[in-house]
């Protein structure tokens, strides 16, 4: 039931936004959608509906406990293999990792890969880590040669990510920053290379805070973006 109302609210504020046309929908249109997953802040952005100011707030609005964010969105057990056919389960990924949904038949996977690559580097230097997951079996080519792991959209994964299957699904490409095994931060539909070391290096400070309030008790702040 929850998760029908989810869907049916949803719906009702894409075709709000959808019937918008050329008309800019309201920032109460754009927030709706955002919180029910039909819109990223990135999209909203992009498309002038919000500034940028605006998203750095609602994002700053949004931080939550660490522990709650995590245990909402935490991966299940899943067993996979990677492109070259070896096993990989979620114990392998690393302690901060942007894992990344690319559709190998879609236009935008080639650019959106490559500047994982380009990008590669700084996040490694920073003390993160790259997870990309194909989404077809076919057409893969591209991503021989990868420096990080390429695995693929099983369903054992399926079932692991469940929760964020309209996330995955829903668009071709998209990536989220994972701390512990959890996304962290929200979806976005593409990346720039030259900001993936910064936003590694953030979220690597979070593991550190959230480790360290572990264990003082303290409870860190998740921020997501």
């Amino acid at each position: 039931m929850k998760r029908l109302t989810i869907l049916m609210l949803a719906l009702a504020c894409a075709l709000s936004l959808a019937a918008c046309g050329s008309q800019k929908p309201s920032l109460d249109e754009v927030e709706q959608a955002i919180e029910n997953g039909s819109l990223t802040v990135e999209d909203a952005v992009d498309k002038g509906w919000v500034t940028q100011e605006w998203a750095d707030e609602y994002e700053q609005q949004q931080s939550v406990p660490a522990a709650s964010k995590t245990e909402a969105g935490a991966i299940g057990e899943f067993s996979t293999t990677t492109l070259s056919g070896e096993e990989f389960t979620r114990e392998q990924m690393a302690d901060v990792t942007l894992f990344v949904f690319l559709d190998p038949d879609d236009p935008g996977a080639e650019s959106f890969y490559q500047a994982l690559v380009d990008g590669y580097e700084g996040v490694k230097e920073n003390g993160a880590e790259i997870l990309v997951c194909t989404k077809s079996q076919d057409g893969n080519e591209q991503f021989e040669g990868a420096p990080f792991p390429v695995i693929h959209y099983n369903d054992s994964l399926k079932v692991a990510v469940g929760n964020y299957a309209e996330m995955i699904e829903g668009q071709p490409n998209a990536s989220s920053w994972c701390v512990n095994a959890s996304f962290l931060s929200a979806w976005s539909s593409a990346v720039e290379s030259e900001a993936l070391a910064d936003s590694a290096a953030s979220f690597v400070e979070m593991q550190k805070e959230m480790a360290s309030g572990a264990d003082g008790e303290s409870g860190g702040m998740a921020v997501m973006g």
